[in-house]
């Protein structure tokens, strides 16, 4: 009988100890993921180009100003030479005030050549579809809403930086995003979504930089993640490659706050750092 109740007692306190460090522990940390990536498709000056990606912020109650400024902190001390948002900046924007000081936070982050963003499914929510817009100009980021835009190296190289709109509340036209695209460029694809990958696997497309899964948010060991979101069923968390297309790699990001469910359990919020090389 004792056995019995020293199982239980094991089994209570090990539940115990997952809740405390599922809710309040690992939602507060944060690490920087570094990924290596080779390209053949343009020449890399100063044999590195780093781009840095975050994604779903979701600011709010759980995730505040002050967690943001952390974010900004970090991301500045890895120097990137671009810097990615892949959405989801506020968790419930009619709840939302400090708007002002998350623009001066976005304002402050600063990248060789430039920050570029897209639209998450809660940048649209709540009528935040305007807001969302009003923030990121005001922090000097470009929204790239189904549209292109390249930037020029310091060699005279392009990387072309193509966004679609949100696929869940925005009005995706991934024809048009691609529109002057060129194979000798390096193209960039931004899509809060992952699983619109299988979409542009046609495109002569390098690197997808995407997030909306925030990586299952709690995994399961021997499980994995019981629920994601619409769009990010197939691809979940980290890289991704393509038989179809060889030159394309795919990386979801798992985010940075949380939503819906306040816990975190194998997905540490996370800053991505890419070293893009010719070798």
């Amino acid at each position: 009988m004792r056995w019995v109740i020293s199982i239980s007692v094991t089994l209570v306190l090990i539940a115990a100890g997952i809740y405390i460090y599922a809710r309040y522990i690992e939602p507060e940390l944060l690490i920087i993921k570094e990924e290596k990536l080779v390209t053949q498709s343009i020449s890399i000056p100063k044999d590195t180009l780093k781009i840095v990606q975050f994604s779903d912020v979701h600011l709010g109650e759980d995730f505040t100003i002050t967690d943001l400024k952390r974010v900004v902190e970090r991301i500045n001390g890895l120097k990137p030479d671009l810097i990615i948002f892949t959405g989801d900046l506020i968790d419930d924007n009619k709840g939302f005030t400090e708007v002002e000081e998350a623009s001066v936070l976005l304002g402050q982050l600063q990248a060789t050549y430039g920050k570029f963003a897209v639209y998450g499914n809660h940048d649209h929510g709540g009528n935040g579809t305007k807001r969302y817009a009003k923030i990121l100009a005001a922090a000097e980021f470009k929204l790239l809403v189904n549209d292109n835009q390249y930037v020029t190296l310091e060699n005279g190289e392009r990387i072309h930086l193509i966004g679609i709109d949100d696929k869940l509340l925005g009005t995706v036209n991934i024809e048009k995003a691609m529109e002057g695209i060129q194979k000798s460029n390096y193209n960039l694809f931004i899509s809060h979504a992952p699983d619109v990958a299988d979409e542009v696997t046609g495109y002569p497309i390098d690197l997808q930089l995407s997030g909306h899964s925030h990586g299952g948010q709690v995994r399961i060991p021997f499980v994995g993640a019981p629920f994601t979101p619409p769009y990010a069923n197939k691809y979940i968390k980290g890289k991704y490659t393509f038989e179809e297309n060889e030159r394309m790699v795919l990386y979801v990001n798992s985010g940075i706050g949380t939503s819906q469910v306040r816990y975190r359990l194998g997905n540490i919020p996370e800053i991505t750092c890419f070293l893009i090389s010719n070798s």
